[in-house]
């Protein structure tokens, strides 16, 4: 989904996420996305490691969704969790694991819909 060490998603990658944003958008349930990314042997920068750039890339996603997508407040959480969770756990610098992943947050609405003061 990402180049290697890239914040922003390839255009291929984007163009999903703007094909899959009304979907979302007609959805009423909210959105947790989670940025992740490869292991790699080459040094992170001073200051931006793994940490940061899976939490980029989570935004960066956050930011295309916000065009076409869910309204703001349906997003409940973007978080990033470098490298600690791949998909590919046997094989952790696979580019697969450099991902973003939705979840569809099923919860009951905070007041139960026939509630009457």
């Amino acid at each position: 989904m990402f180049p290697d060490g890239a914040k922003e998603p390839f255009e291929r990658t984007r163009k999903l996420i703007q094909k899959v944003a009304p979907s979302l958008k007609a959805m009423p349930y909210r959105l947790s996305i989670v940025g992740h990314t490869a292991s790699s042997k080459v040094p992170a920068k001073p200051g931006y490691g793994p940490w940061e750039l899976s939490a980029d890339r989570a935004n960066a996603v956050r930011a295309i969704l916000s065009g076409e997508g869910p309204p703001t407040g349906h997003v409940f959480m973007v978080a990033g969790k470098a490298d600690t969770d791949p998909l590919f756990p046997d094989n952790p610098s696979m580019s697969p694991n450099r991902r973003v992943t939705i979840t569809l947050m099923c919860e009951e609405p905070p007041i139960p819909a026939n509630f009457s003061p």
